[in-house]
């Protein structure tokens, strides 16, 4: 048996009911934390399983984990990130064949690890003082602990992997939540929680291996284990933070034709009272239980125009909102909404003492009080990350129509239109594969920051590369969505790494919530 299969049965046996979709979830997030053969199982944590399971599942398989006896480690493993490729791609009785000594003994190689202590006693006395008080390290205090961690860490080996990094930093961490776990001031968890920390980690490890023959290699191998992208994969993305992306069944008394009916009541109401229709009470409990149908037409991929016209109220504020509420079950609006006003002044304070280059600069020197809050700090983000600001915003005349813009041309991904003054924008519209699809609006551009980010999950598509980095922010930092696995970037671009979060934004919310500590 394989060691996919044996993962597989694991799994399966303490779950029988769990579906295929999200037993392939559960597998491939089981790859990305280090997981590559049964044995490994006994590592994994309630929070590591956490995203694709209830809390009540992941106790289950914990539990049934628990007294597996330990396999012995003296023959080579396949490493179940190769059994995953071999599955999804031609050609896999081939390659099925190769197995990888280097990955033999995955749980004997992490255990140093497992046992490693953190020198405390030899750490400087502000570290000390932080912990105690329980309070974040300063930046340069943080960098100092790093350096002394790593000195440790070669001590056992000199090129650490991520997996013996990440257990090194998950255990510093779980010992001490207030210093070091990515959370910020309203609570929210960021990611794994200890995503900046492993980051710093395992950084300052590639620098010092920067001359060392064997780092090299390591990257030669995840370079081309990533070569492959499979459906799969970009179906996993389509999930990412999803909740409910495709119903198993239908509503209680619901069937096929039932849901047709009422999707047909609600292409009726379109033609004859357009989109103010949305404003009649029984429209939210169609779409609320024809949301199966919805899902399973978007999911189909069709053409906007046909989804359009399927659908039209998927393509007002309220019924963007709803979707995206029964999506991920969170209420979008409100939810960024709360984000700003706790967040939104501090962040721009952020970058006024700490401009990170000289476009950030140039949108601080346009910003007054009383401008647009919302569209300063989404500025500000893609000034930071250097990504274009037509990616996302397209500015416009205030006079300018629909018509007028399609005609001028639009970009395929999701956009947002601003009209009238950059800083204070009288109205906006939302743009889809070239097409306006919402507005002109007058209403708080709050609004339509919302609706231009429940998009891309509504719809199933990814972030565009050249605004990827703020769109991740906005996900993670505003909206409060952290899958500690996956990424909405689209499969081809993640040319560096197919898992976590991106490093550039979290570096960013590091920095955020040191910057928060600080001023509290």
């Amino acid at each position: 048996m394989s060691n996919l299969e044996e993962i597989k049965l694991a799994i399966s046996s303490s779950l029988p009911g769990l579906s295929d979709e999200t037993l392939k979830k559960c597998i491939h997030g089981l790859s990305a934390i280090g997981v590559e053969t049964k044995d490994d199982l006994q590592y994994v944590k309630e929070e590591d399983l956490m995203e694709f399971l209830r809390p009540i599942q992941c106790r289950k398989l914990l539990n049934a984990w628990k007294n597996e006896e330990q396999s012995s480690c003296t023959s080579p493993q396949r490493s179940l990130r190769h059994v995953l490729s071999d599955t999804s791609s031609p050609g896999s009785e081939s390659s099925s064949s190769t197995t990888s000594s280097s990955t033999a003994c995955f749980s004997a190689s992490c255990a140093w690890a497992e046992t490693f202590k953190v020198p405390w006693e030899v750490m400087s006395s502000e570290i000390k003082l932080a912990i105690a008080n329980k309070k974040r390290p300063s930046p340069a205090d943080r960098r100092k602990l790093v350096r002394m961690l790593v000195d440790n860490m070669q001590k056992h080996e000199v090129n650490p992997s991520k997996a013996q990094c990440q257990i090194v930093v998950q255990n510093i961490v779980k010992q001490y939540p207030d210093s070091f776990a990515d959370v910020l001031s309203d609570g929210t968890k960021i990611g794994s929680g200890y995503a900046s920390l492993l980051l710093q980690v395992k950084t300052r490890v590639e620098h010092v291996n920067r001359n060392n023959t064997l780092a090299r290699q390591r990257k030669e191998r995840l370079r081309s284990s990533c070569s492959t992208i499979s459906q799969s994969s970009r179906r996993l993305a389509d999930q990412y933070g999803c909740v409910s992306w495709q119903p198993e069944e239908f509503p209680a008394g619901e069937n096929d034709d039932t849901l047709e009916e009422k999707r047909k009541q609600m292409v009726l109401l379109q033609s004859t009272e357009g989109m103010s229709g949305a404003d009649r009470g029984e429209l939210h409990k169609l779409m609320e239980v024809t949301y199966y149908r919805q899902r399973r037409d978007i999911n189909a991929t069709p053409p906007l125009s046909e989804l359009k016209n399927s659908w039209p109220y998927l393509f007002c504020l309220k019924g963007i909102f709803l979707h995206f509420q029964l999506l991920t079950d969170i209420s979008l609006l409100q939810k960024i909404m709360e984000s700003i006003q706790g967040k939104g002044k501090r962040i721009i304070r952020f970058f006024q003492e700490k401009p990170s280059n000289k476009e950030v600069c140039a949108v601080l020197s346009k910003y007054q009080e009383g401008n647009s809050l919302v569209l300063c700090i989404l500025k500000l983000l893609m000034a930071h990350f250097k990504e274009r600001t037509e990616s996302l915003l397209i500015e416009a005349d205030a006079a300018a129509t629909a018509a007028d813009m399609e005609r001028e041309g639009l970009p395929d991904s999701p956009a947002l239109i601003i009209q009238g003054e950059s800083m204070t924008p009288s109205k906006w519209m939302l743009s889809v594969e070239r097409e306006v699809v919402l507005g002109p609006f007058s209403e708080a551009f709050v609004e339509g920051l919302a609706a231009l980010f429940a998009t891309y999950y509504n719809l199933n598509l990814a972030y565009q590369d050249d605004a990827a980095c703020t769109l991740e922010f906005i996900q993670r930092g505003l909206v409060g969505i952290n899958p500690e696995t996956g990424s909405k970037v689209a499969a081809g671009k993640r040319d560096k790494k197919m898992h976590g979060m991106n490093p550039h934004v979290c570096t960013l919310l590091r920095k955020l919530m040191d910057f928060e500590w600080l001023v509290i």
